[in-house]
């Protein structure tokens, strides 16, 4: 259960093998003390929260947050694999922690930046959405085309917003809206297709 596509699976296991090797002594550690996955997970998200509720003065603090929320993201996989618990559920639960900065941050930038809230609504819905049709794609083994990850941009974004004082992400979203609007209906085109011909295949 992931969201990289066929094309994209052989860089993601070299990157996920290298990240593996430069977190080893602190996955070690973390088994030592019986740690598990999940709970790294559950603690990234507590930094997401903080991130969320700080307000734009405190913008090294929410940066300091931020940095521990994408660290647990970077350390939820590899214990698992060295706790031998990677399966579906660790892998839905991962996915789900990965993604609510998509859910969160963009409340947050409505409130603490002003940012217009169609803009932020529709971003993250699309975004979200999107996601959540290539992980049943690539559930089914069906092909999809390369497309833009911009979380971690928007995360750039959303802080360098708190340290400017100026909303520099409501133009982001609303193109990126566009961008995913597209690439939701390319996706679900290449799933009806696939199901379609196997309906076809079916009543021959």
């Amino acid at each position: 259960m992931d969201f990289f596509n066929s094309d994209e699976r052989p860089t993601q296991k070299h990157f996920a093998a290298m990240r593996d090797r430069l977190f080893s002594p602190v996955v070690a550690l973390l088994i030592k003390k019986g740690i598990t996955p999940n709970q790294i997970s559950l603690t990234g998200v507590i930094f997401l929260m903080l991130v969320c509720f700080m307000p734009s003065s405190q913008a090294f603090s929410a940066t300091a947050c931020m940095a521990m929320y994408v660290l647990c993201d970077g350390l939820d996989g590899p214990l698992a694999r060295q706790t031998n618990q990677v399966h579906a559920g660790g892998s839905l639960i991962d996915i789900i922690a990965d993604h609510l900065g998509i859910a969160f941050l963009p409340a947050a930038a409505i409130y603490h930046l002003g940012a217009w809230g169609p803009a932020m609504v529709l971003f993250a819905s699309s975004y979200l959405i999107f996601i959540g049709l290539t992980v049943y794609a690539n559930g089914m083994k069906i092909p999809l085309r390369k497309f833009i990850r911009s979380k971690y941009l928007f995360f750039l974004l959303y802080l360098g917003s708190l340290f400017t004082a100026q909303d520099l992400v409501t133009y982001f979203c609303g193109i990126f809206f566009i961008y995913y609007s597209v690439e939701i209906i390319e996706t679900l085109r290449r799933i009806y297709r696939f199901h379609a011909i196997q309906h076809a295949e079916q009543e021959q």
